[in-house]
């Protein structure tokens, strides 16, 4: 039997609220929804009905990035990395292809999309602390913290508080935008998720995220109390909220441990005791295979062995051991598909970036600016939790600014037509 649009689009609806659901979860069971959003997708014929919506420069960029790592292959070596990494990625293409012409058009859609990730967060969180406490009646031991607090979910800290300070950050812009309408019971609910999230990201001790979600809610904070003059007590709020944060970063035993140990670093470093940030050693290798590879890279398969080699050449023991990427994601790029990815990777963040800030998408800037700040010092798209996460959020906003655009021009030629 053949369904109805109606029915392809309640489909689409709801698969797309399962994944984001499922995604904080379990990726695996996540990837296999997205399967099935594919298979309907493909059923309903919107890539055919809609395929000029792919002639904008936001699907060709993004469908363009990932056949880049295809092109890579044919100057490849080792096929089996290549492979897999091509299959790692396969989120980057799919989202573009099926969101920009399956596109999500009402609000209260886009809103229970986000809502079904902050309580897959939310779960997810909770699933985590429930394990830990059990751990800690078995065994004595704290696991809430740093890797052990992920670990019953297979979740790195760094991708686990990357996934929380978006839903910290989506609840609290959906709070500001809505404040005046919500009722106290509301507000109340949202104002301990919030805290929830950040005390649970604060746990998880990765300080990159931790760096960018204070600097993205006080740049935050502080511009918004500017536009309603009332700066002085945002600067005060800020001072309050900034001795708060030193307060638990000198008391959360995970969070402490690191600091101490990046403080050591720091001291040590600083008197030419030959010790420093691993990342810098990793960062050095990937500007020495630049050097090498500028124009196109390595290839999709090869980064690893060129980077292997340096680590050699340099004696890097501990990122030779471990086998560790640039945990640089422009780096990353740039190292496996030249100047030319690199380039890529950045027009591919920054221009839906500038036609967010020409709408006035700040919940599409917050995301942004996340995902910025969390290129730098981790390799997100090497991994399936990273390629999920990133793959679908960027190309669900962009997909939303596309379909506002439009709209923004209909009304206009309406007005122009009214007017003669």
């Amino acid at each position: 039997m053949i369904l109805s649009k109606k029915q392809h689009e309640a489909i689409h609806q709801n698969l797309l609220m399962l994944f984001c659901f499922i995604l904080p979860l379990h990726p695996r069971l996540s990837s296999l929804v997205i399967i099935l959003c594919g298979l309907n997708w493909l059923v309903s014929g919107n890539l055919f009905k809609n395929f000029k919506s792919l002639s904008h420069p936001f699907p060709i960029i993004f469908i363009s990035f990932y056949l880049l790592h295809i092109l890579g292959l044919l100057y490849t070596s080792h096929w089996t990395d290549a492979l897999q990494k091509i299959e790692t990625k396969l989120p980057l293409i799919l989202f573009p292809l099926i969101l920009f012409t399956f596109p999500i058009k009402k609000n209260h859609i886009i809103l229970s999309i986000l809502k079904s990730f902050i309580l897959g967060c939310f779960i997810a969180s909770l699933f985590c602390t429930i394990n830990a406490l059990i751990k800690y009646i078995e065994l004595g031991e704290n696991w809430m913290y740093y890797k052990k607090l992920g670990s019953f979910l297979g979740f790195h800290p760094t991708y686990y508080s990357m996934y929380l300070s978006f839903a910290l950050l989506t609840i609290l812009f959906f709070l500001v935008k809505n404040f005046k309408i919500l009722s106290k019971n509301k507000i109340l609910a949202r104002s301990l998720f919030i805290v929830w999230f950040l005390f649970f990201i604060l746990l998880l001790s990765s300080r990159m995220t931790i760096l960018a979600t204070v600097i993205i809610l006080g740049c935050s904070f502080l511009i918004w109390m500017y536009l309603n003059g009332k700066i002085l007590k945002g600067i005060g709020f800020s001072f309050l909220g900034g001795i708060l944060l030193l307060f638990l970063i000198t008391n959360l035993p995970g969070l402490k441990e690191r600091t101490k140990i990046s403080k050591e670093r720091i001291e040590q470093h600083s008197k030419k005791q030959g010790v420093s940030d691993p990342r810098i050693n990793l960062w050095n290798a990937a500007f020495t295979v630049i050097k090498k590879y500028p124009l196109l890279g390595t290839g999709t398969g090869d980064i690893q062995i060129e980077l292997s080699k340096v680590y050699k050449e340099k004696n890097f023991k501990k990122e030779l051991e471990g086998n560790f990427n640039t945990h640089n994601q422009y780096l990353q790029t740039t190292v496996t598909l030249g100047l030319l990815g690199g380039c890529l990777l950045f027009v591919m963040l920054l221009l839906p970036l500038y036609l967010a800030i020409v709408q006035r998408d700040y919940l599409y800037l917050l995301f942004g600016a996340l995902i910025l700040f969390s290129f730098l010092t981790e390799s997100i798209l090497q991994t399936q939790r990273g390629t999920l996460f990133f793959g679908f959020f960027h190309s669900f906003f962009s997909m939303r600014l596309l379909f506002n655009k439009s709209l923004m021009e209909k009304k206009k030629e309406r007005h122009f037509l009214a007017s003669l």
